[in-house]
């Protein structure tokens, strides 16, 4: 599209742009808005300033004649010849601090807006934030601030800069962007001036979009009320072994189908799925070639949950068979999650259809994993420490059930308190972004392939492109989750998630400051000690101690000056770290157990000198740290 085309679709959509004029080829030009810019308006011409194409700071129409001839004499000698069918644009010159917007049609969250910093160099500041098409006011702001040129507002410098002009472009951009049929578009500048947002120079792509499917789920995926485990066996190697042995316990009725066993763990095993009575959910582990034929048999027969935890579909090439099951779960209105997973878990029902080799605690976290192997550490780890899990979602290769289904499925579970997501890669992420945005429960996120190589390695373990790690980070942001940069943090942050002021009591300052900084750079904040605990502090603390926070209750406390500090200050409303170096006079053990409330973080520095505290601490399930820096990841 010519840029004065561009213009007219612009201003269509209340997007303020310069005072322009279009000229013929072979017209004199007129124009009465000084200084001004000529510029030529051709198809043939994409870069405009590559080539010559644009000359600024014109005072007259004499000049304007000028750089004219000046403009054809650069596109000639670059191999550029114009006709009768080209135009010029005389514009005036619009002055404001130079601003960037642009957006492109991704494949994963189809229409994203890009906003921030202009000029000639924005290649390389790449000061910009990431803007979904539906984001509202408060996302736009919120991710707005997350570039340096945001600091310029509301004022800098004696000049007043409106965040609300800043809301209003991007909406009017949200709104062309989603009618039109563009795929990408660029203008640089956007200027900011005192009436609002100028577009000065745009560029446009059209072209057609691809969008997701998205579809209405008629069965939730946890109800699960009589269940059939196809490949159940009694061979302790197969993973059908450990789904039946795990499921056993259930508060849910359990059918086996395997065509060559009569009996398993004492209940009957069915051979065919036309043997097996009524069920709402089947956990399909047989080999890959025999899942499509099963799952359709299944629809057939009126099931909608299905998890499929075979490997041999898309990860190794097999993608038809993948799409062939997308297609199955549309058809016959069904629930499908994996393949390539682990699994399910479900609190309310004690219902463990995972192969996970650990006990899975009852809690109040919703995991919901990519990676099966990850979210097998995860239980693992979390186990040692008595965290407890609402609800499990391996996700594998989510041929159907994604992120955003699961995210949407666990609102109306009142055991999940917070939903906790480990992401390689999306698939439908504007679907995943408006369950983020509606979720009523806090959304944790942790996003593996940051790099190039991890992208390739999350390519060929899940099948699903990764996409830009800035772009979901930032679209995600905004729309409300949180983003951990520490794996574990999605088993510990939940638990410290509420508090926000935090109170060191430590026997060594150093610690105690290096402590402070962690806590601080993540977004907590220290404590202020009131008069009056400080006037009981120093009737039990030698003089020396800090008189702040960190409490520095010095070097030779034992458990009693710990524990008189602690009876002072405890507050149910503070997370309260118990920070303690191995001095000689320093008695862990009676420290330890000072620690018997969910807000005390136990922080013993060391490790030969508090074996005997760490299984202390393991044995009671308990969560405590032996270094500083991964405190970060309760944070």
């Amino acid at each position: 599209m010519r840029e004065s085309e561009l213009y007219q679709l612009l201003e269509r959509y209340g997007i303020k742009v310069p005072k322009y004029k279009v000229f013929d080829i072979d017209q004199e030009f007129f124009f009465d808005h000084f200084p001004c810019v000529l510029k030529i308006d051709s198809p043939k011409v994409v870069h405009k300033s590559d080539v010559g194409g644009v000359r600024v700071g014109i005072y007259s129409n004499e000049e304007l004649q000028e750089a004219k001839h000046e403009i054809l004499d650069n596109l000639q000698k670059h191999g550029i010849f114009l006709d009768l069918e080209d135009k010029f644009i005389v514009e005036e010159e619009v002055h404001g601090e130079e601003f960037y917007i642009g957006g492109l049609f991704d494949p994963i969250f189809e229409e994203v807006l890009l906003f921030g910093k202009g000029g000639v160099l924005i290649e390389i500041e790449k000061d910009i934030c990431y803007i979904d098409s539906e984001a509202t006011a408060q996302e736009i702001v919120k991710s707005f601030k997350t570039t340096k040129i945001s600091k310029i507002f509301p004022q800098f410098r004696g000049k007043e800069y409106k965040i609300e002009y800043v809301v209003d472009v991007v909406q009017k951009f949200q709104k062309l962007f989603t009618s039109e049929p563009i795929v990408e578009f660029d203008v640089n500048p956007l200027i900011y001036t005192d009436e609002g947002f100028v577009a000065v120079d745009v560029r446009m792509r059209q072209g057609q979009k691809r969008r997701f499917e998205d579809r209405e789920r008629s069965e939730d995926i946890f109800h699960n009320e009589k269940v059939a485990i196809f490949g159940a066996t009694d061979n302790p190697k197969k993973v059908g072994y450990a789904l039946a042995k795990n499921a056993l316990s259930s508060k849910t009725t359990i059918y086996f189908v395997n065509p060559r066993l009569k009996e398993l763990f004492g209940q009957k095993v069915y051979h065919d799925i036309e043997e097996l009575p009524a069920i709402d959910t089947a956990v399909i582990a047989i080999p890959a070639k025999y899942v499509l034929g099963t799952v359709e048999r299944l629809g057939q027969k009126g099931v909608k949950n299905i998890i499929v935890i075979s490997a041999g579909f898309k990860e190794s090439g097999n993608k038809e068979a993948e799409e062939e099951l997308g297609r199955l779960a549309k058809q016959y209105d069904l629930n499908i999650l994996g393949p390539n997973c682990l699994g399910l878990y479900n609190s309310q029902k004690e219902l463990n259809l995972t192969f996970a080799a650990n006990t899975i605690l009852p809690g109040s976290i919703a995991l919901v994993s990519q990676s099966g192997a990850v979210l097998a550490a995860l239980i693992d780890k979390a186990a040692s420490y008595s965290i407890g899990f609402s609800h499990i979602l391996s996700m594998g290769n989510m041929a159907d059930f994604d992120f955003g289904d699961a995210v949407n499925a666990l609102q109306d579970k009142p055991q999940c308190k917070s939903i906790n997501v480990y992401a390689e890669g999306l698939r439908h992420g504007k679907k995943f972004l408006r369950h983020i945005r509606q979720s009523k429960k806090p959304v944790f996120i942790y996003k593996a392939g940051k790099t190039e190589a991890a992208k390739k390695a999350a390519f060929s373990h899940t099948g699903n492109i990764s996409g830009s790690y800035e772009m979901l980070v930032g679209l995600c942001h905004s729309a409300g989750a949180t983003i951990k940069k520490d794996i574990d943090e999605l088993i510990f942050a939940p638990a410290f998630e509420e508090y926000n002021e935090v109170l060191i009591i430590t026997n060594a300052g150093g610690p105690g400051t290096i402590l402070t900084d962690i806590l601080v750079q993540n977004g907590k904040k220290m404590y202020q000690l009131t008069q009056e605990e400080m006037e009981r502090l120093n009737q039990v603390l030698p003089p020396t101690w800090s008189k702040n926070n960190p409490v520095d209750i010095i070097g030779d406390a034992t458990s009693e000056r710990y524990k008189a500090a602690l009876d002072i200050l405890y507050k149910p409303r503070l997370l309260i770290f118990i920070l303690v170096t191995p001095q000689f006079m320093t008695d862990g053990m009676n420290i330890a157990k000072l620690i018997d409330r969910p807000n005390l973080v136990p922080v013993f520095f060391g490790n030969e000198s508090f074996k005997e505290v760490f299984d202390y601490f393991q044995q009671r399930h308990i969560l405590y740290f032996n270094d500083l820096e991964n405190v970060a990841n309760i944070l």
